[in-house]
């Protein structure tokens, strides 16, 4: 008997059920991990390949994160506060890590933001150690309220009860970095970087992978933005501070339980960032400066000049949602996305563009001499005039500042004492300081210890 050609209904039912199966084993792709750390929900694609975007960002950046590769082994955290997360996180995400697929966010309140999941890093602390403390009064405070906003709303503004100047979120924030190391380490042990940030951090990704492409994460490194309190170094967690698998072994199983013999001693301690850098010294693992890659300032208040020019950059700080937002979009326009930025692209590329001739109250950080004898905002625009090296120019009211080797947008200066600033630039000058500055060639990055292939255009 002749075999019967299958009828239409079963190939239909056969396309189905290939459907189906298609959407099960993608939905699994999408959100293996137990919901435990963020993904991105852009594709990774190539450039040929660039089907609808199904991102819930609305489409302020004209492109997604294809080309870039090298992500798998690095993990981010942000350490951020109750007080500000439901804020700042979601624009972080949206933007400075949009292509990182493992971010971690750390607060003193678990809590989701949307489908993220953001975990308490204080939950281990014992119970003698904070029901007794003054500084986790705030912590206490929110663990009544559970409700973010209410949070946001009524503790934002709460004072330390031992210094009314500083806000009590701040002080608690101390207690974390040690901790966060641990947990992170917990969640996600064994990979080649962790990248240690603030909710205010913003990330350049291309350049942070080039980097750890060219370091060894078998040697004990960390890396980040040296400051100093008491003469001591550290690395400004702000700024963000990196860190290699074998340091990061070395302090959450080596010498795990670090942060738990800590958290009595903090209470007198000013800052956990400058705590974890003198654990670290203890451990072997002094701080190598990376200044200026990892930087603490944003785009508007970077001193382009020799020393920010041809240097790659990783990291900005103090990154508002705008300026967050002004960023991404600034990397979406890049041609070659996957290169590293360098501090000379910054400028060409988005900054000179902002750049006035004039603006009042407005502090520019005018910073290289000072003209005397001048009593208004015009006449010291005029002495930056006359001056051949004068680029920008800043008034406060009394004294004329000028710029002579930095140049910079700066930020805005609201009328006090019945004072105004008012700041100028002489975009003609700037111009021709930028076209002065010699060829950057490939960047080059703190105690890099072997060329990339990143930048040789290999995979």
């Amino acid at each position: 008997m002749p075999l019967r050609p299958p009828s239409r209904s079963v190939g239909i039912r056969f396309i189905v059920v290939c459907v189906v199966l298609f959407t099960l084993v993608h939905l699994h792709l999408s959100y293996e991990g137990e919901g435990r750390v963020y993904q991105s929900t852009w594709r990774w694609r190539t450039g040929n390949d660039r089907g609808q975007n199904p991102s819930p960002y609305n489409g302020t950046f004209e492109e997604g994160c294809e080309g870039l590769t090298g992500f798998d082994r690095v993990v981010i955290t942000v350490k951020t506060g109750a007080t500000e997360a439901s804020k700042k996180i979601p624009t972080q995400l949206r933007t400075a890590l949009r292509c990182a697929p493992y971010v971690y966010i750390f607060s003193d309140m678990a809590q989701s933001i949307g489908e993220t999941q953001v975990y308490d890093s204080l939950d281990t602390i014992a119970p003698s150690i904070k029901d007794v403390n003054t500084d986790f009064d705030i912590y206490r405070k929110q663990q009544e309220l559970r409700d973010p906003e209410r949070i946001m709303a009524e503790l934002s503004d709460m004072r330390d009860a031992r210094m009314k100047d500083d806000l009590a979120a701040w002080t608690l924030d101390k207690y974390k970095n040690m901790h966060i190391v641990e947990k992170i380490w917990e969640l996600k042990p064994g990979m080649d970087w962790y990248m240690h940030i603030d909710a205010d951090t913003y990330v350049m990704w291309s350049s942070l992978i080039t980097w750890i492409q060219r370091l060894d994460p078998s040697k004990k490194s960390y890396m980040g933005s040296l400051a100093l309190i008491n003469d001591l170094p550290f690395g400004h967690g702000g700024s963000g501070y990196l860190m290699s698998r074998e340091a990061m072994r070395t302090f959450a199983v080596t010498n795990n339980g670090t942060a738990a013999k800590w958290d009595s001693k903090m209470h007198d301690e000013c800052c956990g960032d400058w705590v974890l850098a003198q654990v670290l010294k203890e451990y072997k693992m002094d701080l190598k400066n990376s200044w200026p890659t990892i930087n603490g300032e944003t785009q508007s208040t970077i001193p382009f000049a020799e020393d920010h020019w041809c240097q790659p950059l990783v990291t900005l700080h103090h990154i508002s949602s705008p300026e967050a937002e002004q960023l991404g979009s600034f990397e979406a326009k890049r041609k070659d996305k996957s290169s590293p930025v360098t501090y000379e692209e910054l400028f060409n590329n988005l900054v000179s563009d902002l750049i006035p001739d004039e603006l009042a109250d407005w502090d520019n950080l005018s910073k290289d001499g000072t003209i005397p004898n001048i009593a208004t905002a015009e006449a010291c625009f005029h002495a930056c005039q006359a001056n051949p090296k004068c680029l920008q120019s800043r008034y406060d009211g009394a004294e004329c500042s000028i710029g002579t080797k930095h140049i910079a947008l700066g930020k805005k200066h609201e009328p006090k004492d019945g004072l105004r600033w008012s700041s100028s630039w002489n975009k003609t000058r700037i111009a021709e300081w930028v076209q002065k500055q010699k060829p950057c060639g490939k960047p080059k990055f703190p105690h890099q210890e072997r060329p990339s292939k990143w930048l040789d255009g290999r995979p």
